[in-house]
């Protein structure tokens, strides 16, 4: 592969929560507490998304802290009869310049669900309001893994929600993540709080508990968003990733103190890097073999907290290069 850098140490990083939930939908807090909330653990930007009704303002910003437009989005369907239910989050990507993008507080009306076309069509649809589209918490909704390889236009998976994790016992997506990465889908992944209420300054909490770091030149909507659709960002619940590059072939992780990095290959078997006297672990690299469908980094703490990588896919960068 060639040699990039996909995080770097001495670019600006931006950490932010893109799923929580204020008054204005099923929230304890008023967005004002909410921003708040966030400010007060050094977060630069977050999205409140309401259900079915859209955050589309900048009046809240400021210098140091910006909201990303947006909303979570669901269909009328059951559990008890579906065996699953389906939440789409929604994060207005202004370059997609369309003529009549949601507006502040405008609601959504929920379709009635019939099958996966149901899905599809409401996906097309908030891609159609200028949004990036991302699956929320699957393991929760009980989604099929099947069903989300089918489905198209979603540009990320949330492989940790904090609050269904906390409560539920159902916050890890991963598994759904790597389904569909290894029948060649491409897509990123997100880490979330998805906080309604309670308490924000106890041990166990929903808030600050999944988040995103971004790399981007500016703290503003757009650069964030360009930085989400790139990539350059990753999700953790825990651990700090600093660096991630490729170098003659080997895929270069540095990190905050932890047991263990993790690489995740298919359909190679991958390579997890730890010290063997049971001390942390900064720093690991993996050798590219240029024949795997994808390659994520995941770095783990000694109490279980991870930082997840967004894929590089060697194998198709190969085959484009052999095409050009």
């Amino acid at each position: 592969m060639r040699d990039v850098t996909l995080l770097c140490t001495g670019r600006q990083k931006y950490k932010g929560n893109i799923h929580a939930h204020s008054v204005r939908s099923d929230g304890m807090y008023t967005v004002e507490q909410m921003i708040a909330a966030y400010r007060s653990k050094s977060y630069d930007f977050m999205c409140l998304s309401d259900h079915e009704i859209y955050f589309h303002s900048d009046e809240y910003d400021t210098e140091t802290f910006i909201m990303l437009d947006g909303y979570e989005m669901a269909c009328n369907m059951e559990r008890d009869t579906t065996g699953q239910q389906y939440h789409l989050h929604g994060l207005l990507d202004r370059s997609r310049k369309v003529e009549k993008p949601f507006q502040h507080d405008e609601e959504h009306e929920k379709p009635d669900y019939e099958n996966l076309d149901t899905i599809q069509q409401l996906i097309d649809e908030m891609r159609s309001k200028g949004n990036l589209v991302i699956m929320n918490h699957p393991e929760w909704s009980k989604n099929r893994e099947e069903d989300l390889l089918q489905l198209e236009g979603y540009a990320a998976i949330e492989i940790y929600n904090h609050q269904s994790e906390i409560q539920e016992a159902v916050g890890y997506g991963v598994s759904y993540w790597d389904y569909v990465l290894k029948r060649g889908k491409q897509v990123n992944a997100i880490a979330a709080d998805d906080a309604h209420g309670g308490p924000t300054d106890m041990a166990v909490s929903e808030f600050y508990g999944g988040w995103i770091v971004v790399e981007a030149d500016q703290l503003e909507q757009q650069a964030i968003i360009e930085a989400i659709k790139a990539g350059q960002y990753y999700s953790s619940n825990g651990p700090m990733i600093h660096e991630l590059c490729i170098k003659n072939d080997r895929l270069q992780v540095t990190c905050s103190p932890v047991r263990s990095i993790r690489f995740i290959t298919f359909p190679n078997n991958g390579l997890a890097e730890m010290d063997p006297t049971g001390e942390n672990i900064t720093e690991a690299e993996y050798p590219i073999q240029n024949n795997e469908q994808y390659v994520r980094v995941e770095c783990v703490d000694a109490s279980g907290k991870v930082a997840w990588s967004n894929p590089i896919y060697p194998k198709s960068e190969r085959n484009l290069l052999e095409e050009l």
